[in-house]
Order: structure tokens, then sequence, then C-alpha cells
């Protein structure tokens, strides 16, 4: 007459929790490593208060002004935050007098604060979620 195990000799209690605990580890240490670092949404008036530190990562939305090949000017109501757009690509739609909302790290030198811009969307992230049938 033959076992019906499959194995001759069952796991040990202790050999299944170091399976389950590694396992465990393992997600942790994936998680840990592909979940990016969220962004803080807030307004112009907001970064230029000076409640965010140099290297704070950031998403502002304002309105678009002042263009320049390197950098432009997003201004919310009487607040103006300069942005470096130097390292990010541009979309069609990018022009002055127009909302934008720049995704990107706050950077302060010599006294000077700009958001150095990562990511750049258009107008109201509502207007591009798709049409409902």
């Amino acid at each position: 007459m033959e076992s019906d195990r499959r194995t001759k000799v069952p796991w040990s209690p202790w050999s299944k929790g170091l399976l389950a605990f590694s396992v465990l580890i393992a997600t942790g240490i994936v998680v840990f490593t592909t979940v990016d670092e969220q962004s803080m949404y807030v307004s112009v008036e907001e970064v230029v208060s000076g409640d965010y530190q140099n290297g704070a990562n950031l998403q502002v939305h304002g309105t678009i002004t002042d263009i320049k090949i390197n950098d432009c000017i997003m201004v919310d109501g009487n607040y103006s935050l300069r942005v470096d757009i130097s390292s990010i690509i541009l979309p069609d739609t990018f022009a002055e007098n127009k909302g934008a909302t720049f995704t990107g790290i706050l950077r302060v030198v010599d006294g000077e604060m700009y958001l150095e811009a990562i990511k750049v969307q258009m107008g109201c992230p509502s207007k591009y979620e798709p049409a409902e049938e």
C-alpha cells in the first residue's frame, strides 16, 4: 500500500514560517523599489510662502506667463513662481495664458526659489479623461 503524501517527509513548522517570512520580505523589497515618491499638490501661493524646503517633490497648478527658452513664470493670483522647463518635452498646447500643472522638485539657489519641472500637464486634468458614451 502506497502513501497518499507527495513527499516522504513533511515540512517542519519552522521551515514553513521561514518560507512565508522570505516571501513577505521579497514582496516588501519589490514594492519599495517600484513605488515612486508621491508629489504633494500645492498652489503657487503655498510654494512661495516658504513652507517647503529645497528638494521637495511638488505638483503646482497655475497660469503660464513670460515663456523663455529654458523657463517660464507660473502665476496664481498675486503670486508667481519661476519654472525651469529645460529638461522636459513641452506639449503642442503649451502657450502663455494657459493653465498648467507642473510636477517637479523645488530648488532654492542663492535665495531664489524655482521649480525644476519633471512633467507638465496642460489644462484641467479632468479635460483629458475619456468621454463617457
